[in-house]
């Protein structure tokens, strides 16, 4: 977690940077880095996420979020807009342990689990052009669903004794009782990204995002 708090900061101090240093010279009213109106726009990005749910116990282990998006350049009243749709993708997973107390040899409580999370809706994004001839800046709302669903699956022992006709103690041994929850939902999902895009070649670029529930995302941009 302090590292995508890190990851983060340092996201917005870049984005941050890139726009105050040049605040003297934005374009309100034009895309950056080339980029036209009827151009097509497509990320594929990597990063970190901040879920809506998550498993019912601590110590899970985050799988990064995907996503990938495409955006339509189009100007409305003058100003250099994008609309679009996204789809995202991350995972969860949880393994944990723990001995049962007074139960001599016993076999440990064991519990695993999953969450799949996708994220799915439309975007607008409002585009910058900074005196950076290959930088395109863009600020945006997202709006949409996110789908979860979450699998945990429990071993514990159970311990099993056998008494003799007179009521005495017989053989004792333990067996593992299996469960298994599985739950599933829908969220409203709504989201706020500040990003950067440099291009290296006319079609081809990397990208930078940070924003909320998507904390940071890096990746590559093509245009067309």
């Amino acid at each position: 977690r302090a590292f995508m708090k890190k990851l983060l900061v340092a996201g917005f101090c870049l984005l941050g940077a890139l726009c105050f240093m040049q605040a003297q010279n934005v374009d309100w009213k034009n895309y950056g880095a080339g980029i036209e109106e009827g151009d097509f726009i497509v990320r594929g990005d990597i990063g970190f996420s901040r879920h809506w749910k998550s498993l019912p116990y601590d110590g899970s282990m985050k799988v990064p979020y995907l996503e990938a998006s495409v955006e339509y350049t189009k100007k409305l009243g003058g100003l250099p807009l994008g609309f679009g749709g996204f789809i995202g993708y991350s995972q969860d997973k949880m393994k944990e342990s723990a001995s049962v107390a007074g139960w001599v040899d016993a076999p440990d409580i064991e519990w695993k689990g999953e969450m799949n999370y996708i994220n799915l809706g439309a975007l607008a994004n409002y585009h910058i052009q900074v005196p950076v001839e290959k930088l395109d800046v863009y600020a945006g709302l997202r709006l949409g669903l996110e789908f979860w669903n979450w699998k945990v699956d429990y071993k514990q022992p159970v311990l099993v004794t056998i008494y003799g006709n007179d009521g005495s103690l017989g053989p004792q041994w333990y067996e593992t009782k299996k469960e298994s929850i599985k739950k599933n939902g829908t969220n409203f999902y709504a989201g706020i990204n500040l990003g950067a895009s440099y291009f290296f070649t006319e079609k081809l670029g990397a990208n930078i995002e940070v924003g909320y529930p998507q904390l940071i995302k890096i990746g590559g941009t093509a245009k067309f």
